[in-house]
């Protein structure tokens, strides 16, 4: 990035001096095209970093939303009488919840999976739930 911002102001006194010096025509050409090729490479490489940046921001966006869905999958369970929450693991992964683990009838792994699904942000649910045998 220091490169970029020492590319473009170089390239523009390097022009005004070769113009204020009374150069030949073809030198100050030469001289523009050379300013007018650093400014493009100095935009094409600003475009690159934004490009990154701005997929970096979204990864990012995406952990936090899965943790942030996970949080919220596990505090419906938490709330329901029913279901023992620490029993049943929760993971989430693009928005695709995983539940795990084990519960007392085959009733309790329907009732994990639908309250799952009221939550928002879940795209599908993946049910490993199992019924816990004595």
């Amino acid at each position: 990035m220091k490169n970029f911002k020492m590319a473009l102001p170089a390239s523009l006194i390097a022009l005004s001096m070769l113009t204020i010096s009374g150069c030949s025509e073809a030198e100050t050409e030469k001289a523009e095209s050379k300013a007018e090729n650093a400014m493009q490479e100095t935009e094409d490489k600003a475009q690159e970093a934004k490009s990154y940046t701005e997929k970096k921001a979204e990864d990012a966006g995406e952990y936090v939303d899965d943790a942030v869905i996970t949080t919220k999958v596990k505090a419906v369970i938490f709330e329901d009488d029913n279901l023992s929450s620490m029993d049943i693991n929760v993971e989430t992964n693009n928005g695709i919840v995983q539940l795990s683990g084990f519960v007392e009838d085959e009733a309790d792994i329907d009732t994990a999976e639908n309250l799952a699904a009221t939550v928002k942000g879940v795209k599908d649910i993946e049910n490993d739930i199992q019924v816990r045998k004595d």
